[in-house]
């Protein structure tokens, strides 16, 4: 399956970092040191087995090659159908694509919006046309964003139903200054759950940090 359709991304070295002070960690950090990104998740979120990851990500679509991904899932249960289906209970999932020449060509913000899930109105014709079952789409938010080390991109917030009950996503898409690599953040649950945890998803989404550079 494509980059888009499986929600895509890599496989790069992930470090984690403990945080420091007396007591236990409010959170633990995740971080990429080959390519300065980095985020953070309650230290009751569990990692989603990599190779149950890598399985289910298919093909780049010829966007890139795939740098790294991580997923991280607040289950007592972790389980990679979470990450890619309906989900009571938080996920994050984040990745890193070191671009080809067309996928650098083909960059915008809508195909950032379409990277891991279809968004824009085009993409999700596409999927329809394709017979993936998403439904129910809603924008909650669109905005285009940039950081100090010139990285730009887009955070979208948004619902769909898959079926069981309405899901919201947050996701955050950057593309460094030098057009090479892309990162995003997914995270996602239950439109209740995303309402009912939403000062600890905003706070993971809000530590999503690269680097910049080439």
């Amino acid at each position: 399956m494509g980059l888009r359709r499986r929600w895509g991304a890599a496989a790069l070295i992930i470090v984690g970092l403990a945080v420091a002070g007396c007591g236990a960690p409010q959170y633990h950090y995740v971080a990429d040191s080959a390519d300065n990104a980095y985020f953070k998740v309650p230290p009751g979120w569990h990692q989603v087995s990599p190779s149950s990851l890598q399985a289910v990500e298919g093909a780049q679509d010829g966007v890139g090659t795939y740098a790294w991904s991580e997923a991280y899932d607040s289950s007592a249960t972790p389980s990679v159908e979470h990450v890619f289906s309906a989900t009571a209970s938080p996920v994050a999932y984040s990745g890193v694509v070191s671009l080809s020449t067309a996928g650098r060509n083909g960059l915008s913000f809508n195909a950032m919006r379409d990277l891991v899930i279809p968004v824009t109105s085009q993409a999700r014709q596409q999927a329809s046309a394709d017979h993936t079952e998403l439904s129910g789409f809603a924008s909650l938010s669109d905005q285009i964003i940039t950081d100090n080390h010139n990285d730009r991109g887009i955070r979208e917030i948004f619902d769909y139903d898959l079926g069981l009950t309405l899901e919201t996503f947050d996701l955050t898409v950057l593309v460094n200054s030098a057009t090479t690599k892309v990162y995003f953040l997914l995270v996602q649950c239950s439109e209740t759950c995303f309402a009912a945890n939403y000062s600890q998803i905003a706070a993971v989404v809000g530590s999503f940090t690269v680097g910049g550079g080439s």
